[in-house]
């Protein structure tokens, strides 16, 4: 919507969501000074977040200093950029590394987040997975934190229609279903567009009939409102597919049973893919099997380091045990011949690659284990382009004035597929342009004065 007026008061800076990126962009710019006006169209705050794990990956932090654990930025986004065979923006990807550390202790400062190293490098080269151990999420701290700050409002139950442009391509605020709202500066963060099947059908169309397990309110609306304004979409065709997801009764096989060695095979009961490329490259493999859904094949030793994880599966009586691979097969429904062949293939190639390039150091031993799963959208990973303020920016590159992205409305560091996306990055987004952007509208601002 183009004009220069709007019916209501002047604010500083206006933030479209209340997910990771929109509450970290609250927050860091009212810390510099800013009034922040927040509006989200749900009557609950969290959005894509509130479905993301209980974990944050950084490198370099104080925690894992005092772990002893080494790492720094630049080894995480040369992992990224390896992870996505180099296909996303080199500068975007070192940007979002180098502000991971910070991200992660300024949460610890400012939300009292007491952050612990998981232990669990799933597909890093370090220990870099900072969680903790209050029953929470991320979310219940952001929120206290946002409210505690007398320099924000929040309005709940308010969707944002689209953006005011100025004659000159300027943003200057947005309008909702009942009132236009000025600002000086505007950022987006309504979340990506998997809940969109218009959007999945256009950009996605593998992905239209998977699972969905993300927020409801993800269906592109920020993307629309930015691109009247003039700003231009890449690496549309990234997403995160979850590999193990049980669609019948919405649960998730533990994540790190492929990387205790547990393997996938399809219908014939032979393997697919490398299962520790997990999980963009698996997931990808599986959207071309029949009914995109395979069997998770693991054995005692596994099932004992992840029972507490499993306890879910088993009450609901979907997993299958047999004393060798053969009874396995029959149980579960796949081809015996396919399955003994599989565990045999790999029980022979300990400690050398295979032919997926998988090396394994543990044999399947019976009794072995099976459940059958699916491939599930967890989130999209493209979007707006934007530079490494977190600014938008049009086709020939230049800024549009006052228009900030992030989280999964930005395009994301996974390149342009589904196997690109290393485990993290979807949260590396969020708050870490999130913060960027209040930081620098804020500074931009009282620049401006």
């Amino acid at each position: 919507m183009k004009s220069s007026e709007a019916n209501s008061a002047l604010s500083d800076i206006l933030v479209v969501g209340t997910g990771g990126c929109g509450l970290a962009a609250a927050l860091a710019a009212a810390q510099k000074g800013a009034g922040v006006l927040v509006l989200e169209k749900t009557d609950q705050p969290g959005g894509g977040t509130a479905f993301s794990s209980r974990s944050l990956r950084a490198a370099g932090t104080r925690f894992q200093r005092a772990e002893g654990i080494e790492d720094d930025p630049g080894r995480y986004a040369e992992e990224i950029l390896q992870r996505n065979q180099g296909q996303s923006d080199p500068a975007l990807t070192r940007r979002l590394a180098q502000e991971s550390g910070r991200v992660v202790e300024w949460l610890a400062d400012s939300a009292g987040i007491q952050f612990v190293i998981r232990r669990y490098a799933f597909g890093h080269g370090a220990d870099r997975s900072h969680t903790w151990t209050e029953d929470r999420t991320i979310i219940d701290f952001m929120m206290e934190a946002v409210r505690r700050h007398a320099n924000i409002r929040l309005l709940f139950s308010t969707p944002v229609l689209s953006l005011i442009i100025e004659p000159d391509g300027a943003v200057s605020g947005i309008v909702t279903e009942e009132r236009r709202l000025s600002a000086h500066k505007v950022i987006l963060a309504t979340g990506g567009f998997a809940a969109s099947r218009d959007w999945l059908s256009h950009f996605i169309p593998q992905a239209v009939d998977i699972p969905f397990s993300g927020h409801s309110g993800s269906t592109g609306d920020g993307l629309k409102m930015a691109l009247e304004a003039g700003a231009v979409l890449e690496n549309m065709g990234a997403f995160q597919p979850f590999p193990t997801f049980i669609a019948t009764h919405h649960l998730e096989v533990p994540t790190n049973l492929a990387m205790l060695g547990a393997i996938l095979v399809d219908r014939t009961g032979r393997r697919f893919a490398n299962e520790s490329h997990f999980p963009g490259g698996l997931g990808a493999k599986m959207l071309e099997l029949p009914g995109k859904q395979a069997y998770e094949i693991f054995d005692e030793r596994i099932y004992r380091e992840m029972e507490k994880g499993l306890s879910k599966i088993v009450a609901a009586g979907l997993l299958k045990k047999a004393g060798s691979a053969n009874e396995l097969a029959s149980a579960i429904g796949v081809d015996p011949s396919g399955l003994e062949d599989a565990v045999r293939e790999q029980n022979g190639a300990l400690g050398q690659q295979d032919r997926f390039g998988r090396t394994f150091s543990d044999p399947l031993r019976a009794p072995l284990y099976g459940v059958k799963v699916w491939v599930a959208m967890f989130h999209t990973q493209g979007g707006l382009r934007i530079n490494t303020n977190a600014q938008v920016l049009r086709r020939d590159g230049s800024i549009i004035p006052n228009l900030y992205a992030g989280g999964g409305l930005a395009s994301g560091v996974s390149g342009p597929g589904p196997e690109g996306y290393l485990p993290g990055n979807g949260q590396l987004a969020s708050f870490g342009w999130g913060r960027i952007a209040g930081q620098h509208a804020a500074d931009s601002l009282r620049a401006s004065r």
